[in-house]
């Protein structure tokens, strides 16, 4: 049977969200893409969060965290054990977006791998960039 892919977005304060709608912004409806946002008044505990999420049959989760090593990942990792779950911790936009709009016929571990690599190079000093000699001279 082929898992349904879905994606969910984990951190500390509101960041899950600002992310959530910057994705919308830019790519239009995310309606596989779930957020949990710890530690704010009113919020779901995380744990609860990952217990319901993770119990839904026939999907596999791609889960991106803020921080590898913070108590979020940690919780993540503890409630994905044994589980069709992929953890990519520290995520950033275009991580995100690359893995959201990727073909979903292509195994889940190759998509992340990629997109990881992109995202690096999306991590630039500009000031950096702005001071090199031109080389099209």
């Amino acid at each position: 049977m082929t898992k349904k892919r879905k994606f969910l977005i984990v951190s500390h304060g509101a960041l899950a969200g600002g992310m959530r709608s910057s994705v919308e912004l830019i790519a239009g409806s995310a309606g596989g893409l779930q957020v949990l946002q710890a530690y704010m008044e009113g919020s779901e505990p995380v744990e609860a969060g990952l217990a319901r999420l993770f119990k839904e049959e026939g999907v596999e989760w791609v889960v991106f965290t803020d921080l590898l090593g913070g108590s979020i990942t940690n919780q993540v990792v503890r409630a994905g054990k044994d589980k069709p779950v992929y953890i990519v911790a520290g995520c950033n936009l275009p991580l995100v977006m690359e893995v959201m709009l990727a073909d979903a016929g292509t195994p889940v571990e190759e998509v992340l791998v990629q997109a990881i690599a992109m995202a690096r190079e999306q991590l630039v000093y500009v000031n950096a960039l702005l001071t090199q000699p031109d080389n099209d001279a």
